[in-house]
């Protein structure tokens, strides 16, 4: 009968050593992501802060053109000053203003974008940074706490869940980091000039 218990026992207690193994093997990787994203913010400054400016420079250029070309436009479409206006003498349809007003509008707004974007992943860059970082922690004294002292199980099990919050979190703004990487990649390559920005055509 003691013998049966004793593999009853044994059963119903859990590997510590599969589970502290598992542990250990994700602090490590942890520890590693952690050093990487220490210079995170710095490598993305480097490699964008120069393009950025340009972006926001070819931009501005381009929604001064195109403000220009919508000036010349509405400008042919007006009666000549000091000349009374008579319906029966319009020819000109005004509603061909609206497509060049919204290229203007949307040049405009691509330029404020650009760098507010790339404002906010410098923030995120600092942000998820922490997180890992804290995740990592996290995970070390769980591991540590479920292997030591595994019959204090509040103790493991809340800080498995504060661990679960930190890596949903690390997760959440890892995900809003590279959404934001992949925005101001593509508003850079949008504001290079290409063959089709000669101008708008104005019908």
């Amino acid at each position: 009968m003691r013998a049966l218990e004793n593999v009853v026992e044994q059963a119903d207690k859990p590997n510590l050593d599969l589970t502290t193994g598992i542990g250990v093997a994700l602090f490590i990787a942890g520890c590693g992501l952690s050093v990487g994203l220490i210079h995170l913010r710095g490598k993305t400054v480097t490699r964008l802060w120069s393009d950025i400016d340009i972006a926001h420079e070819s931009l501005t250029g381009k929604a001064f053109s195109s403000l220009e070309r919508l000036k010349s436009h509405i400008d042919g479409l007006l009666p000549d000053t000091g000349v009374d206006f008579d319906p029966l003498d319009v020819i000109a349809d005004p509603s061909t203003v609206i497509k060049p007003a919204k290229v203007s509008i949307r040049l405009l707004r691509e330029r404020h974008q650009v760098k507010r974007e790339f404002w906010w992943l410098l923030r995120v860059c600092s942000i998820l940074k922490y997180f890992v970082l804290s995740a990592t922690i996290a995970l070390g004294a769980t591991t540590a706490t479920y292997q030591f002292f595994f019959a204090e199980a509040w103790l493991w099990q809340l800080l498995l869940k504060v661990t679960g919050g930190l890596v949903l979190g690390s997760l959440i703004f890892g995900g809003t980091y590279a959404t934001l990487v992949a925005r101001v990649d593509g508003a850079i390559e949008k504001s290079k000039p290409v063959a089709a920005d000669a101008g708008v055509v104005l019908r």
